[in-house]
């Protein structure tokens, strides 16, 4: 029977590795995302095991689009990783313009894929919420950002609730600081609208960022390997030393 895992945001970075770790794992990826050169690239470089879909998860049209390309194919897995942070900025300078953009790509995204999907998902079936720092602690200069994200922390654990009695697990996971194009963006923000920017500037310049691949390991390893309580646990951390000798050789 063929495994199946649905990603967004699968173009670039934490995205992309995973697609390749599940891959390299034996599942068949559903690579969603809103640009569609990374998206070919996806395709030139795995071929048949991936499909790619060019949607943008912040509309009903494009969740609408990603469900009918799954046709009648069930899912096992289904990472939400698709997120923005840019415009930033204050509360009290945002444009409404702004607010939607957030909030309709980092929490109306994976709230209402995962509605639309949820009947080709089944009992044993995984999801999960790429996460953020910023959902547990403001970040001056990222209010909607830390907002949004801190909504889909607690959708997060609103699903938990609701989908036990279908037996599907629902995770959520801090990825870290990680070499992605949304720190580039981060680098290139205007200073009086983020004040921490020198800061970000410097785990660049001193080799501090994750490398994505790294990170999908931890991800792999908690999707594939960790035991359904722990799964839906908490919100875990990709930096939490415990964790770390399960996935730090996992292959």
């Amino acid at each position: 029977m063929t495994k199946r895992a649905l990603i967004t945001g699968a173009g670039t970075g934490i995205g992309r590795a995973l697609c390749e770790r599940l891959i390299a794992e034996g599942y068949e990826v559903v690579g969603v995302g809103r640009r569609l050169q990374p998206l070919d690239a996806l395709m030139q470089d795995f071929g048949d095991s991936v499909m790619t879909v060019q949607a943008d998860v912040g509309t009903v049209s494009g969740r609408r689009k990603i469900s009918s390309a799954l046709k009648r194919k069930k899912l096992n897995l289904l990472v939400h990783n698709a997120a923005v942070l840019d415009p930033a900025g204050s509360l009290s300078k945002m444009k409404r313009s702004a607010w939607q953009k957030h909030y309709q790509i980092n929490l109306e995204g994976p709230l209402f894929l995962t509605q639309k999907l949820l009947p080709k998902l089944h009992s044993g079936s995984r999801i999960l919420h790429i996460s953020s720092g910023a959902a547990h602690q403001p970040v001056q200069g990222w209010a909607a950002y830390c907002i949004s994200k801190a909504a889909l922390l607690m959708s997060y654990k609103c699903w938990k609730q609701e989908l036990l009695e279908k037996g599907i697990l629902i995770g959520s996971a801090k990825p870290g600081i990680v070499d992605t194009p949304m720190q580039e963006q981060i680098r290139n923000l205007d200073e009086k609208e983020f004040p921490m920017l020198e800061k970000f500037r410097s785990f660049k310049h001193q080799n501090e960022l994750l490398n994505p691949k790294e990170v999908s390991r931890f991800l792999t390893w908690l999707l594939l390997e960790s035991e359904p309580e722990q799964f839906s646990q908490e919100d875990h951390d990709v930096r939490n030393e415990t964790l770390k000798p399960f996935w730090n050789n996992y292959q």
